[in-house]
């Protein structure tokens, strides 16, 4: 009996965890969609796993929003941090047959984008 348990909660945390991938995937995608200048030459190679992270500062997210990669608008308006937790997503995409790849910042409610980085 103690063996449905476990399968039970590992299947629940699967589910769990599914559904925060693809609000962060259609997070990340509405934000290039807004943000990049020229969105039609993007496409898609991965998305890897979302995860958590406590280890950036608001120093560091005013560090990011100073490096906007050249393809992105200057004018971005990104999401209030909300906690100290940020979610993170690194996605790998093409623009102009060239290999991007980018790491992105989430909030803890799964909201917007704080930050990103070009890797």
């Amino acid at each position: 009996m103690k063996h449905i348990y476990i399968i039970i909660g590992v299947a629940l945390l699967l589910f769990a965890s599914c559904g925060r991938q693809q609000t962060a995937k259609s997070i990340v995608k509405d934000f290039m969609e807004t943000y990049v200048e020229d969105y039609s030459k993007v496409s898609y190679l991965d998305f890897y796993d979302i995860d958590s992270t406590r280890n950036i500062s608001d120093s560091l997210i005013q560090v990011l929003h100073g490096r906007t990669p050249a393809h992105f608008s200057r004018n971005i308006n990104y999401q209030q941090r909300g906690g100290k937790t940020l979610w993170h997503i690194r996605t790998r995409y093409m623009m102009n047959e060239d290999t991007c790849s980018a790491t992105f910042y989430i909030d803890q409610k799964l909201t917007g984008v704080v930050a990103f980085k070009e890797n």
